[in-house]
């Protein structure tokens, strides 16, 4: 099964640490040259920001981090579909765990029992046991919103993600994570096949500095939020285990 590790080109100085990992446990991988946010999007894709709806519903448009970092995810679910194959997607800022050759060994064949996608880093927050193995757990998180750092994914689920990125509202892991959208049931593994590495920060999605917010627009954002979070409670508790 294919393993991509989103990376930079200008960050070339972050390959060996993630090389060695990987060398270490055994696991061969192919690096995928990320897309520069701050460099403009390819022209397939620079109309795919919704700044209208995000500054509306959120309050400020995609940071030109995220705008790169959603480009990129998109780009590796369009080579998942064209592979016909699933694939992993890691981050450059990952750190490989003890599990992941086990989990690695097993992901080809959860998704041929149509898990369409599964998280391979940890989650905070509730969650519950979707399907009990021998020796891993599938488990559902009620919000599945923070970090893209690694996940696997299938043709048929990247098809679900790309169907409903005609237009980008929030940052690609916010839109994974919102499966009543997307009809992507966002499953994840435990034990955890990767962690992030604390000691570095993402140079895909940078983070942006905050700008100040209007009332208004404030006030659209909260209502926004609880209708999101109604949605998403409603998804995880109409879940059924396996």
């Amino acid at each position: 099964m294919k393993i991509f590790v989103i990376n930079l080109p200008s960050s070339s100085d972050r390959r060996p640490f993630i090389s060695k990992k990987m060398e270490d446990i055994g696991i061969d991988f192919e690096f995928f040259s990320a897309i520069d946010g701050r460099k403009g999007l390819p022209q397939d894709l620079a109309n795919c920001p919704d700044d209208k709806h995000r500054i509306y519903f959120r309050s400020r448009p995609l940071s030109s981090g995220e705008k790169g970092c959603y480009a990129s995810h998109y780009r590796l679910w369009q080579k998942c579909i064209e592979l016909q194959q699933p694939i992993v997607i890691l981050e450059d800022d990952c750190i490989p765990t003890s599990f992941f050759k086990q989990i690695h060994t097993k992901l080809p064949e959860l998704h041929n029992e149509g898990y369409e996608y599964l998280r391979l880093q940890g989650q905070q927050g509730q969650f519950k046991v979707i399907e009990q193995l021998s020796d891993l757990q599938i488990v559902l998180w009620k919000e599945n919103l923070i970090g893209t750092v690694g996940y696997s994914i299938s043709p048929a689920g990247a098809k679900k993600l790309i169907a409903k990125s005609k237009k980008w509202r929030c940052p690609v892991d916010n839109f994974i994570g919102e499966s009543y959208r997307t009809n992507l049931l966002c499953t994840g593994i435990q034990p955890y096949a990767i962690e992030h590495d604390d000691n570095q920060t993402s140079t895909i999605q940078p983070t942006s500095a905050k700008s100040e917010v209007s009332l208004i627009y404030k006030s659209f954002r909260e209502i926004y939020r609880s209708y999101r979070n109604i949605r998403m409670t409603l998804h995880y508790h109409l879940t059924k285990k396996k």
